[in-house]
């Protein structure tokens, strides 16, 4: 016989295998081969990382070289440079618009300023630097500034040129890097990148101690972690050990970036994380044990609940409910439950309802049952009669009756066509025409194209009736009635109204079709049973103008 184990003993089984596998493994790996993994892992990780930080810095200079390539060849620009003179009025504010519409909305992240050879046009997105006035700077004693770097490096056949020397403090942000670029010989395009357009994610992982641009050119360098330390390579110890230093240039510059890991840190923080492992696998037993023991209880308890509703419901009781738990899965399994004992009692309610209006329908069928042939004799009898001394009235009386018995007897269907429908309260209305006279006028319309459609057997004549007998006997004067079949928004409405004596404020038109009021009850009833809850039945009234009974039902595919 296989052994069998208690929920508690799975639970701690699964609690210890889920802690020891993880820190066996740890624990061998790192005894049997030693830290040399570590330190290829690392360097791994930090190429990696570098050069995903590379691609950063690559990307973000790509941007602004662009924007000052797109400054440079802008027509407007070019010709405010050719003029030699400051834009004034009109043609300021056209050259402004020019240079933000080329920063798209980044001057909040770095400054565009455009200088005249000569400097006597000056423009800037921002208050235009006073180190790039050459009116009254000439910039050959300035080693920080874009323009007295790229003299000295004569460009080097490059249109353009980047910077990191200078990181003065720009309308209220300090500048990360400067990038120049010639506009053939009449001045040059100059962007001010700010530390704020620095990528985001730079250095958030705490994997490098320091993130260093390196210019070769000019041996300079600039921490993008430590933003205020800058300067010469003497200003940086970390560039001396190459072993912990992971490189990588960044493409069409001077500039490397640098990433400076430190293995003292990562080793020391290993050995924490051994001793740290050990100190919580031993709380994690004791704490397992406990929570076995917890979790084993209340899940016990629960199953435990939900086999007592099953075996209630079972045995046939439907008022059986599973309470919440809290839990969210047995809390589903809950709702699941109490939804299908809802639904099960229900469909058990309307079966018996079915079952009780069949067996009360198969009763009235037999004690109202009589010979049809004896009934449609009698009817031809009177016909003959009526027709044989000119008795119009009643000839009339006798063929609208015969089709309402026929109706009634040819029951094998429960469906009709809207046209059988119409015809069938026609002949109940021609009949009442007779007995009331003129006093009694209804119209019938319905569009040819709807009078194929399907509906429930006796929906259209059992509202005219009502509206009759409860509508417009009470009424003196003329009586109207007038019966509507259409389409509106893909449904099919029917209307039955009248001018009749109407309903009293304190009578509710609705009471009519609940149980009690059989006929419109029955009518109600059947369209539930036939459509669930895509129908409409509403009676609107007033007292002393009439009563309107409306009926909207949905438009079966291929039924028309």
């Amino acid at each position: 016989m296989k052994h069998r184990t208690t929920l508690s003993q799975r639970l701690i089984i699964y609690f210890l295998t889920v802690m020891l596998v993880p820190f066996v493994i740890f624990v061998s790996f790192y005894l049997v081969i030693g830290e040399k993994p570590l330190r290829i892992a690392l360097d791994n990780q930090a190429e990696m990382l570098i050069e995903a930080e590379a691609e950063n810095l690559q990307s973000l200079i790509d941007e602004y070289r662009h924007k000052s390539y797109q400054a440079a060849i802008n027509g407007d620009i070019r010709a405010t440079l050719e003029s030699g003179v400051q834009p004034q009025g009109e043609a300021a504010r056209r050259i402004y618009s020019v240079i933000y519409s080329i920063m798209s909305g980044d001057t909040y992240l770095a400054s565009l300023s455009i200088v005249s050879l000569d400097g006597n046009v000056r423009i800037s997105t921002h208050s235009f630097p006073e180190k790039y006035d050459l009116r009254i700077h000439s910039n050959a004693w300035d080693d920080t500034n874009i323009l007295s770097i790229a003299e000295r490096n004569a460009y080097k056949d490059q249109q353009w040129f980047l910077s990191i020397t200078d990181h003065r403090i720009e309308n209220g942000q300090q500048v990360a890097f400067s990038l120049l670029r010639r506009i053939d010989n009449l001045g040059f395009a100059i962007i001010d990148v700010y530390m704020n357009a620095l990528p985001e994610e730079l250095g958030n992982g705490g994997f490098f101690s320091d993130i260093i641009l390196v210019d070769n050119s000019v041996y300079q360098a600039f921490s993008l972690l430590h933003t205020q330390h800058f300067g010469s390579f003497s200003e940086f110890p970390a560039l001396s050990n190459m072993d912990n230093l992971a490189v990588r240039p960044i493409a069409g510059t001077n500039l490397v970036i640098v990433g400076a890991m430190s293995m003292d840190m990562a080793e020391t923080s290993l050995r924490s994380s051994l001793l740290f492992l050990m100190i919580s696998l031993a709380s994690g037993i004791c704490i397992s044990v406990l929570l076995t023991f917890i979790f084993s209880r209340s899940i016990s308890k629960r199953f435990t609940m939900i086999s007592t509703g099953m075996k209630q419901f079972e045995q046939g009781d439907f008022n059986t409910k599973l309470e919440t738990t809290g839990i969210y899965e047995f809390d589903r399994l809950s709702l699941a439950f109490n939804t299908m004992v809802k639904r099960i009692e229900t469909l058990v309610a309307r079966q018996r309802e079915e079952e009780a209006k069949t067996a009360e329908a198969e009763r009235k069928a037999l004690e109202s049952q009589m010979n049809p042939h004896f009934l449609f004799n009698t009817l031809s009898t009177i016909k003959a009669l009526a027709r044989l001394h000119g008795e119009e009235q009643i000839y009339t009386i006798a063929v609208r009756l015969g089709k309402l018995l026929r109706y009634s007897v040819n029951n094998h269907t429960s469906d009709d066509t809207i046209k059988e429908s119409l015809d069938l309260a026609e002949s109940y209305l021609m009949i009442q025409k007779i007995r009331f006279g003129e006093r009694l006028s209804y119209t019938i319309n319905c569009e040819k194209r709807l009078q194929d459609i399907l509906i429930p057997r006796l929906i259209i004549q059992p509202l005219a009736e009502n509206a009759i007998i409860h509508g417009l006997e009470g009424k003196t004067g003329d009586w109207e009635l007038s019966i509507e079949v259409k389409e509106v928004n893909k449904k099919l409405l029917i209307s039955v109204k009248d001018n009749g004596i109407g309903f009293k404020p304190s009578e509710k038109p609705e009471d009519l079709v609940k149980e009690g009021h059989t006929g419109l009850y029955n009518i109600r009833r059947r369209l539930e049973l036939r459509y669930g809850s895509s129908f409409t039945f509403n009676i609107d009234s007033e007292e002393g103008k009439g009563t309107e009974a409306i009926i909207i039902l949905p438009i079966k595919e291929g039924n028309r």
